[in-house]
Order: C-alpha cells, then structure tokens, then sequence
C-alpha cells in the first residue's frame, strides 16, 4: 500500500521542481567556430514562448506548429549575446531537438579566429523564473571552464 502511495504521488508531481538550463560551448579548430548548444526544459521554454507572443505549443509533438523554430530563434536571439575578443558576434540558429522533457537547441559562431576573450550574456528563462539558473560550459582550446547565470548576474566573462 506504501509503495502504490508513493508511486501515485511521484506521478503527480510536477516534472521538475528547479528551473534550469545548460549551455554547452566548443571551439572547433578546423572550421574556427563556436559551436553551442543549449538543452533548456521543454515546459519552461513553451511558457517564455507564450509570454513574448508565441502560440501555446507543446515541443516535439505532432501539435508543434510549423513556425515554432522562428519563435525559438527570436527567443535565443534576444536573450543569448556573445562577445568574443571584445567584438559582439551574430550566431546561426541551427535547429532543435526535443526529447522527452528537454528541448535541445543548436547554434554556430563562425569564423572566431583565436578565442583569447569570450563574454557571455544568458538571460534564457530569467524573466519567467525566479530560480532560474543557467549553467554555462566552456571547451575552447583544450580548457575547460564554466560559470553560472542567474537574475543579477546574467554576464559571464572568460580569458584563455
């Protein structure tokens, strides 16, 4: 009887109970860029979607409107910056990808040249959730560094 208690009460409970994302970034030597990619929870990123004009959608289902990637651009677009070496660099949105009940977004920095300076602006999800974390990992060159963005500190900065 336990057990059947505690199975009905994991099942309603809500998916996650933190709100948080990961940006994975890595320099490619051959091509000379940036390749990022961003895994955010599917829910949290729906809802921000629905606050700045997007229909409600649910990612990575057949009910997915067509125009979900344009959506998920402008989101990425406005709240991801990049600097590097000091100039504020343009990425490419890629694509996505969801799964279960993470939604992976990918894109690209090209032509980087030698990465000395990387500046990070990530305001993803801030606006919608108070907790929100944004955990930021870095591969450039062999070194591997990470920080953390969160309301009031959303600019990351790293040397190499």
């Amino acid at each position: 009887m336990k057990l059947l208690l505690l199975s009905i009460s994991l099942l309603l409970a809500p998916l996650h109970d933190f709100h948080s994302s990961i940006t994975q970034i890595d320099y490619h030597q051959e091509s000379k860029s940036l390749q990022v990619t961003i895994r955010l929870f599917s829910d949290d990123l729906s809802a921000a979607l629905v606050k700045v004009g997007a229909p409600e959608m649910e990612l990575g289902t057949a009910s997915e409107p067509p125009e979900a990637n344009e959506y998920i651009e402008s989101y990425l677009q406005e709240r991801l910056e990049l600097t590097v070496n000091g100039k504020q660099v343009s990425f490419i949105y890629l694509g996505k990808e969801a799964q279960l009940d993470a939604t992976w977004c990918y894109v690209e920095v090209e032509k980087v040249g030698n990465v000395r300076k990387l500046e990070i602006t990530n305001t993803l999800l801030l606006d919608d959730f108070d907790d929100q974390t944004n955990l930021v990992n870095l591969n450039i060159k062999g070194q591997k560094k990470s920080g953390i963005s969160r309301n009031g500190a959303s600019k990351l900065k790293f040397e190499f």
